[in-house]
């Protein structure tokens, strides 16, 4: 007879070292998940980070006007071409699109709300305070710069 024979012919003994082990193999993947910086939730820390996210989206895209969000889930940029980038969250990493038209574009006091011609990038509503104003006045050109 072992020593935890005893322990396991208690009708909630097996259970309860389930439930411990199974508790114990949780936390020990949380902290390796913690340990390799897996999951988190990004955000745009900066204006050199956005330029940084905005040069990766576009090779040599250089913004020379840049908005970023309140919270930093997202970015908009504007380089000297004219070129208009939209920066967002997209799950633990970044996701960016070029716009092209203000077909997507939807003022509402001081949030921005953008889509673009990419269904899948879906849409993302900025809080860009008093620079929201800017922005969809400015947006209301680019169909007629593609024109």
């Amino acid at each position: 007879m072992t020593a935890l024979e005893p322990l396991l012919s208690l009708p909630g003994a097996v259970f309860t070292l389930q439930a411990l082990a199974s508790l114990a193999a949780i936390l020990a993947l949380a902290w390796l998940a913690r340990k390799l910086q897996l999951g988190g939730d990004p955000r745009i820390a900066s204006e050199a980070h956005a330029r940084e996210l905005a040069d990766e989206a576009l090779c040599g895209f250089d913004p020379e006007t840049l908005s970023i969000d309140r919270a930093g889930i997202g970015a908009i940029a504007r380089d000297r071409h004219g070129r208009v980038l939209l920066i967002r969250q997209h799950g633990c990493h970044f996701a960016a699109r070029q716009l092209t038209s203000h077909d997507g574009v939807r003022l509402d006091g001081r949030f921005l709300t953008l889509s673009t011609d990419d269904p899948r990038f879906g849409k993302i509503t900025l809080d860009l305070g008093d620079q929201a104003q800017v922005w969809a006045a400015s947006l209301r050109r680019l169909g007629a710069l593609r024109s």
